[in-house]
């Protein structure tokens, strides 16, 4: 997603800047067992769309489905795509000659993962979750309806870009943002590329597949959950770059430490394990 989609004005970000750093998220937060979420804030929203997820090992199987992308790409780089593809189909067809032999060693592959599509869902017009954002980090209605507007923008901006890239009406889109925005503020970096993310795209969509839990979650809870990925990451980044063009060090260290917070409460993990290296997101 790119950044200047997210640029709405001086007086959206510092109304967020205002709600986020007056409610203590950066700095006192508690994890409620019996809620699922932190007791900020943030926890109000995650608590809202977030209990009826699947998410405990998420990163566990998103970190299994990397590796095994990696291991692909490196035969890919090796003996070339069509040798692999070709690999692949013999491996599905349960053909003997699937271990094809490049050079001294074989190429031993795995039949192409089944597409089951678990983060996929239909959209619901009654899901407001711009309403569930105001209301739990608004104190005023001038800060709801400020913070509504940032992610009404923000929600707007994704669903264009998604379409072009086949990411809508999918929890690793809504993922995938997320991830790459925590990681620009986490880290203080400029935005992955377009093929970084799309390939992190890949893996997070595989992953969800994997998670027999994800196949009996309801449309609504889906798109409740994908809708709070993307208001997360349209808050947080609308916050950093109104620190960023304002100089301010001590903002930008809140919203990093905002950024960890959110890392640990949906992906279950240290945001330390996420970073970016030859043009790839990796989880370490």
């Amino acid at each position: 997603m790119s950044r200047k989609n997210h640029k709405y004005g001086t007086a959206l970000t510092f109304a967020f800047a205002f709600a986020v750093l007056t409610t203590g998220v950066a700095s006192a937060q508690t994890w409620n067992s019996s809620s699922g979420g932190y007791n900020t804030g943030y926890g109000t929203v995650y608590g809202t769309f977030g209990q009826a997820m699947a998410t405990q090992n998420i990163y566990n199987t998103m970190q299994m489905q990397m590796q095994k992308t990696m291991m692909r790409n490196a035969m890919i780089k090796k003996w070339g795509l069509a040798a692999v593809e070709k690999a692949e189909r013999e491996a599905a067809s349960g053909s003997s000659s699937s271990r094809a032999k490049a050079s001294d060693s074989p190429m031993v592959v795995s039949p192409p993962p089944v597409v089951r599509n678990h983060g996929v869902f239909r959209p619901d017009a009654t899901v407001d979750t711009g309403k569930a954002f105001a209301d739990a980090l608004g104190d005023t209605p001038e800060e709801k309806s400020l913070i509504k507007q940032i992610y009404t923008a923000t929600k707007a901006a994704y669903e264009k870009e998604a379409a072009t890239k086949g990411w809508q009406n999918n929890i690793a889109g809504g993922l995938t943002l997320f991830t790459v925005t925590a990681l620009v503020v986490y880290r203080d970096i400029e935005e992955p590329s377009a093929e970084a993310a799309n390939d992190y795209f890949k893996v997070v969509n595989a992953a969800l597949d994997e998670i027999p839990e994800f196949a009996t979650v309801t449309n609504k809870d889906k798109q409740g959950f994908n809708n709070m990925l993307i208001g997360f990451s349209g808050l947080l980044l609308a916050g950093y770059l109104e620190s960023k063009q304002n100089s301010d060090a001590a903002a930008l260290a809140s919203y990093k430490k905002l950024a960890g917070m959110l890392v640990e409460m949906v992906l279950k993990t240290d945001p330390e394990k996420f970073r970016v290296e030859d043009n790839q997101i990796l989880l370490k």
